[in-house]
């Protein structure tokens, strides 16, 4: 399984694509598939309180670009007819599509009202022109149900910016859940597969636990922090239902790009990956990291790593496409290191060699993929060493490679014993692949 986040912030006017987004995904489709992405994860969908919004901040859930309110018509990335389109052409190319769900917070309502536990006037009243989900204060905090709210997602702001949904309460509930199936039903609703989960941090756990629990859906959560005991704590509180986004490998895979001095023995261990690598969905970079912590150089390193190992591995669309790192019909790119996911990753991982700046490891297969071995070099030099695989007499073939030096890495026979002497480029990266 190999995700593409298939947005980045503003991308509808960074492209000049306003109303098209949809559309132009769609047309990225049949390659995307045929290179082994295997799920997209599209942005939120849902009416926000402008068109020319990311949508991370709802106001009509139901409006999925097929009302004329708060601007227009569409959503910024298209109407709801392009949505479903966009979603039956990855159903047509076997692959599958993931919901955000913006489920903490949602835009300001259309008209205010006293809320009689803050004694604040708040934009708590929503007209939404869909005629579902329509809210008062009693859904949010502070109401009845709950009166604190501990994880609001911007604090007060002049008590009315984003108001933060309160689950406790049996009508938020009802109506998040009803939500829930209409996006799920490909006949009367979009027809999503599964869901990547917005800023968990901010609301109670048991409503991921009981979406997950209902549907037996792929899901994602976004448990952004940098310690990977607390991501594991949260996935156990939600009773392993979903996978959780890599953040600790992600901060150590940045501090491998994009330094120089960086010491590869610290990458062993360092990720949700090598606890839990059937819950670990890594990435390189994403809509939020991009603008705060993102990696500024030899990307290319760090998609080798996640595309190598255990995990599900997430593309970010403006690496691939943007930045031109899909390099396609290359061997030095995103597309041949999707292809080599595919076709040869499988299976646990060894480590078979690391100093200071070579990192060598094995893929050893299972399911019809049969392995492979990943060199990465944090130096300016050419890098190898002759390490023990798993496979004897056989030749090694490297399939992929890319680093400061293009000149391709010699293909390998590994002995009897299934001794070989890998290397790889400076400041790069060679994959290769045992030919059985």
């Amino acid at each position: 399984m190999i995700l593409m986040q298939a947005f980045y912030w503003d991308c509808p006017q960074n492209e000049n694509k306003a109303g098209q987004w949809w559309n132009y995904i769609r047309s990225k489709i049949p390659n995307l598939s045929s290179n082994g992405i295997t799920t997209l994860w599209l942005p939120p969908s849902a009416k926000g309180g402008h068109t020319n919004c990311m949508g991370y901040a709802p106001y009509d859930y139901y409006d999925q670009g097929e009302f004329d309110q708060r601007g227009g018509i569409k959503t910024w990335f298209g109407s709801k007819d392009e949505l479903k389109e966009l979603i039956r052409t990855a159903h047509d190319h076997n692959m599958t599509v993931l919901a955000d769900m913006v489920l903490n917070h949602c835009d300001i309502g259309d008209e205010a009202e006293f809320n009689p536990i803050s004694n604040k006037l708040l934009y708590t009243r929503y007209y939404p022109k869909s005629g579902k989900f329509k809210r008062d204060w009693t859904y949010f905090h502070p109401c009845e149900y709950d009166e604190g709210d501990h994880g609001a997602f911007y604090g007060d702001l002049e008590g009315y910016w984003l108001p933060d949904l309160c689950h406790d309460n049996p009508y938020t509930y009802l109506e998040i859940m009803e939500y829930i199936r209409w996006l799920r039903d490909d006949k009367n609703g979009i027809g999503y597969d599964g869901f990547r989960y917005d800023a968990v941090k901010y609301y109670d756990s048991w409503i991921v636990e009981s979406i997950q629990d209902w549907q037996k859906c792929f899901g994602v959560v976004e448990f952004w922090d940098g310690d990977k005991n607390h991501i594991k704590d949260y996935l156990n509180y939600i009773g392993w239902s979903a996978s959780a986004f890599d953040y600790p490998l992600f901060y150590t895979l940045n501090c491998m790009c994009s330094n120089d001095d960086f010491d590869m023995r610290n990458i062993w261990g360092n990720g949700l990956i090598f606890d839990l690598p059937m819950r670990s969905v890594t990435f390189c970079e994403n809509h939020d990291t991009e603008r705060i912590v993102p990696i500024i150089r030899d990307k290319l390193l760090a998609y080798a790593y996640i595309l190598t190992h255990e995990g599900v591995p997430c593309i970010f669309w403006r690496d691939y496409y943007n930045y031109e790192l899909g390099m396609e019909e290359t061997p030095h790119g995103l597309e041949q290191l999707s292809r080599i996911n595919r076709d040869y990753a499988g299976g646990t991982t060894s480590l078979l060699y690391c100093d200071k700046n070579l990192y060598i490891a094995q893929r050893n297969g299972s399911e019809g993929k049969p392995g492979l071995v990943i060199a990465l070099n944090n130096s300016y030099e050419w890098r190898g060493s002759p390490v023990k695989t798993q496979w004897s007499s056989t030749r090694m073939k490297c399939e992929s490679w890319w680093g400061r030096d293009l000149n391709k890495p010699e293909d390998k026979l590994a002995n009897d014993e299934g001794f070989v002497d890998f290397y790889a480029p400076p400041r790069g990266f060679a994959v290769y692949i045992p030919e059985v």
